[in-house]
């Protein structure tokens, strides 16, 4: 169990490193199989030599016995042979290494003596000038290898000659540094490099239209109507590309049926309410007319909210560079011109990417509800390397700590009880907030230490 949370905390969290670890791990896995497949290669290769001159000397010790001579006089600390009655017994089962060996010692004793002796390998090792067992280091040829064999041959005679031989190489190998060095670099690290290198490579390129669909995903929440995903990759990517554009185009076709429909629904509501401004007009208590009239005027701005909330979509085209500060300018002169207390500071340039008139209806109508709460607006406009912040605050009351968390939401509002009888749907703070979020930017709500609210608008200064 611990075993598993640690290899969860150890496993990479995103795809493209996970499929990068993979590729990696069974690559280096593949090499180290391949490895040793070339150490039974390599022990036999080390072993040849070595195979070929114990062949030699036994040959040696079959010539004395064609010639009656004692055998026992080739014996030596290198060399021992012993004719027997019967056969030593075998091993069960030789590994692949072994029976190399034995197939060289077959091989070269047949070129000498053709197929009428039979060779048997006992056993065979490899030690170093130390007397050391066999070792990595060794078929690295970091030293001189010595061979142990022990076989047995079956003579014509049906009697068995067994025969145990010490033999070098003959031959020493390079330095130490050299060999390990030269089979590191070019077996392990140039290769593992290279597998990295692929394995990288292939993850990004697995990855590309995941990648994609990721920022158009993001992008969806920004600009509903931006070009669809291009269909391309591997298949699953493309059912995937396929299916997130049938989803967008179902989003398009429904806010575009709800625009339609709410359209529909204010230009059929605007006749009767007309008709009955008209009668209203008509009515000589002054008491019952303005109150009449003031539930129109109600109606009218619902009217009004609600399509504005229905269209503010199209804010996500027709972006183009304008400057903001321009723009807050003549703003402020529009209500200025009406009598309303709205003022701005700050700086007199500040050129942004964006949709001007969707901007220009967050301004409308931030300044409206600081106007509605508080009788004034003050503006500010700062600009950074990356973002551009304005600011509205007011003097008024500002909103309940717990209600600020929501106020954005649609149909809330912030009034206190002075504000009771405030005209408003509580869709202006929703509608500036979708249209800043188009903008790639955030709007966010505080109440001032000196009482009144301040509303923050971050803009990028790329925003698109």
């Amino acid at each position: 169990m611990r075993a598993r949370r640690a290899v969860r905390r150890l496993w990479p969290d995103s795809l493209f490193a996970q499929l990068s670890l993979i590729l990696v791990i069974g690559g280096l896995s593949i090499q180290l199989m391949f490895s040793s497949i070339w150490y039974d290669v390599r022990f036999g290769q080390v072993l040849e030599e070595p195979a070929r001159l114990v062949i030699f000397r036994t040959l040696d010790a079959m010539r004395h016995l064609e010639r009656d001579r004692p055998i026992e006089a080739l014996n030596s600390d290198t060399f021992h042979v012993e004719l027997r009655t019967s056969p030593l017994p075998m091993a069960a089962r030789m590994d692949t290494a072994h029976q190399n060996v034995e197939r060289l010692l077959q091989d070269a004793l047949q070129r000498e003596m053709g197929d009428a002796l039979q060779l048997s390998l006992i056993d065979v090792t490899l030690e170093d000038d130390d007397g050391h067992a066999n070792t990595w280091s060794s078929l690295f040829g970091l030293s001189r290898v010595v061979g142990r064999f022990n076989y047995q041959l079956r003579l014509p005679t049906g009697q068995w000659l067994h025969i145990r031989a010490v033999q070098a190489q003959g031959w020493n190998g390079r330095p130490a540094w050299q060999v390990l060095g030269d089979y590191a670099m070019r077996v392990y690290l140039l290769r593992a490099l290279a597998l990295i290198v692929v394995a990288l490579l292939v993850a990004r390129l697995s990855t590309r239209p995941l990648r994609r669909l990721v920022r158009a995903a993001a992008a969806l929440g920004r600009d509903i109507r931006q070009p669809p995903l291009p269909i391309e990759g591997p298949r699953e990517m493309r059912q995937a590309a396929e299916t997130f554009n049938l989803m967008q185009q179902q989003l398009i076709d429904l806010m575009d049926e709800r625009t339609q429909l709410l359209s529909a629904v204010s230009h059929d509501l605007r006749t009767p309410l007309t008709r009955m401004r008209l009668r209203a007009e008509g009515i000589t208590e002054a008491t019952s007319r303005d109150r009449l009239i003031a539930n129109i005027d109600q109606m009218e701005t619902l009217i009004a909210s609600l399509l504005d909330s229905a269209s503010h979509s199209a804010v996500a085209r027709g972006h183009a560079p304008f400057d903001l500060a321009g723009l807050m300018d003549e703003v402020v002169s529009e209500f200025v011109d009406t009598g309303s207390d709205v003022r701005r500071e700050g700086v007199s340039t500040a050129v942004i990417t964006g949709h001007a008139p969707g901007l220009r209806r967050v301004l409308h109508n931030l300044i409206d509800n600081a106007l509605r709460h508080a009788g004034n607006a003050r503006l500010s406009l700062q600009t950074f390397d990356d973002r551009i912040e304005m600011a509205i605050q007011d003097d008024g009351p500002g909103v309940d700590e717990t209600a600020l968390s929501d106020i954005m939401q649609p149909w809330r509002r912030g009034d206190t009880p002075a504000d009771a009888g405030a005209l408003g749907y509580g869709l202006g703070l929703s509608i500036a907030r979708s249209i800043v979020m188009a903008h790639q930017g955030r709007l966010t709500l505080a109440n001032r230490e000196s009482g009144g609210l301040r509303v923050v608008v971050t803009l990028p200064t790329q925003a698109s």
